[in-house]
This record gives structure tokens, C-alpha cells and sequence, in this order.
């Protein structure tokens, strides 16, 4: 499953970092990121962990602000692009690897370990969750996302929707509509660039109950601090769906 997940990302890799735009979508400026940054706290001077960096925009940001940053990805392809939106700068720095064994770190080597909307995507929960532990020091923190699994559109659930709305160029949402939420499984999803064009390949999502995400924390030795469902910080209209019921879930948990 690892070689199959690999391959997804090198094949969507220059679609991905063109749609999150060295910044990050709309979704994650005014939704996600917030909420992240609040939930690290004060991160100057701390070594921090990008598990499933992407094409690095959060590792850049933070280390921006201070922190010693690593991130990996399973993604040859995605971790080249990290490097060259990087050049010329020790910090951070990128290698390839996989989140589900980090055998490349010493045990109690980050202060923080950031996971933004990754776990969704490996099949290894448990895995990551034991590696993050071991990896992360004494009193380290873990702060990750997902896709809300109540509200998971990239699994059981969806929208029924209305007309679009000229103004935002989306389209209204009636209600949501989940089913099966207790059926935990994978699901292939193809995402779309900007410009409405299909990614070469599709992306694996693991529907998981929040009861099962919450288990595999306790089960790993880690303990919650906080759990949010972050709302967006704009009133603008564009966020309509997501001013009603939440799209992320976020925990903080601790060693």
C-alpha cells in the first residue's frame, strides 16, 4: 500500500504544490492554519517535525518563526520541490521519507511534531501515532489534522447542493448527507486543479470514526490536550458551507 500511496503523490506532485500555491489554499488561510499555529504555540528556538510536509509551505512558514524545522515526505517529487522553494537556506531542511516508521530520527529528538491533514491519507494510524511518541521529547507535543470525519466528503458523506452563487463562484449548500460512518474503509478521490483540471491520479483517503482516532492517541502512550473543530476566521460568504458545520478536526496531544 506504501508503493501505491507513492505513487499517487509523485504523480500529483506538481498539480498539488500549483493548487496549494506556496501558501495554501483559501481553506487552510482562513480555517486551518490559525487554528494550527495557536495550537504550537511559541515555536523559536524548538525543533519541529513537517511528518508529510507536502511541498513544504508550513515548514517554511515556521521555521520563519523561529523553529528548527524538518519535514519529509514520502514523495521524491514533492520533497524536490520543498528543496528548490528553499534554496540557499539551511533551515528547513527536507528528506524523503515514510511517517510510519521514522527510523532515520533518535528517540526524544523534537520538541513538536506537526501532522496537518496527512493521517487521513496513510493506512499506517497506529504506526505514525507510536513513531511520533518515540521521536517526540518529554513533554513534546503533536499537533494534527484531518478532513472531519462526521462531515467527510473525501469518504461517506456529501453535500446536496443548490444553485451557485455568482458572487463566490461556489455552489450553495442544502444540507450535508453522511451515511455509513461506521464503515471504515478506503476511498480514491480525484482532486482538481484551480482551473478544474483532474489530477493524473487519484489520492487515498481512510475514513476512520473519531472514536478510532482517539483510541489509536491513547493506545500510542500520548495524551489529549485539545481537540478543535475550527470555524473560519472571515465572515466572507465564499465560506458559507463551512460557517455551519465544521470541515477540520485538529488535536493537540502530549507525551
Amino acid at each position: 500500500m506504501a508503493d501505491k500511496i507513492k505513487a499517487q503523490w509523485e504523480a500529483n506532485a506538481e498539480f498539488f504544490a500549483k493548487l496549494i500555491g506556496s501558501r495554501g489554499t483559501p481553506h487552510h488561510r482562513m480555517i486551518l492554519n490559525p487554528c494550527i499555529e495557536s495550537l504550537l504555540g511559541d515555536v523559536d528556538g524548538k525543533r519541529l517535525l513537517d511528518a508529510g510536509c507536502g511541498e513544504g509551505y508550513l515548514s517554511r512558514y515556521f521555521a520563519e518563526q523561529g523553529a528548527i524545522v524538518v519535514g519529509v515526505d514520502i514523495s521524491p517529487n514533492l520533497i524536490e520541490i520543498c528543496k528548490e522553494k528553499t534554496e540557499g537556506r539551511e533551515n528547513p531542511r527536507y528528506n524523503v521519507g515514510n511517517i510510519c516508521d521514522l527510523n532515520g530520527f533518535e528517540d526524544g529528538y523534537f520538541d513538536l511534531v506537526l501532522c496537518n491533514l496527512v493521517l487521513l491519507n496513510v493506512p499506517c494510524l497506529t504506526g505514525a501515532l507510536d513513531e511520533f511518541h518515540r521521536i517526540l521529547k518529554k513533554d513534546g507535543s503533536l499537533v494534527f489534522s484531518i478532513v472531519h470525519p462526521a462531515f467527510n466528503f473525501y469518504g461517506p458523506g456529501t453535500w446536496e447542493m443548490g444553485e451557485k452563487d455568482p458572487e463566490t463562484n461556489r455552489r450553495i449548500g442544502l444540507y450535508f448527507k453522511i451515511d455509513n460512518y461506521l464503515e471504515e474503509k478506503a476511498y480514491e478521490k480525484y482532486w482538481r486543479s484551480r482551473e478544474g483540471e483532474k489530477f493524473p491520479q487519484p489520492i487515498t483517503f481512510y475514513h476512520r470514526t473519531l472514536s478510532t482516532y482517539i483510541d489509536a492517541i491513547l493506545n500510542s502512550g500520548l495524551d489529549i490536550q485539545t481537540f478543535r473543530e475550527p470555524a473560519p476566521i472571515t465572515d466572507d460568504s465564499f465560506f458559507e458551507r463551512e460557517q455551519r458545520i465544521p470541515f477540520f478536526a485538529v488535536f493537540k496531544v502530549g507525551k
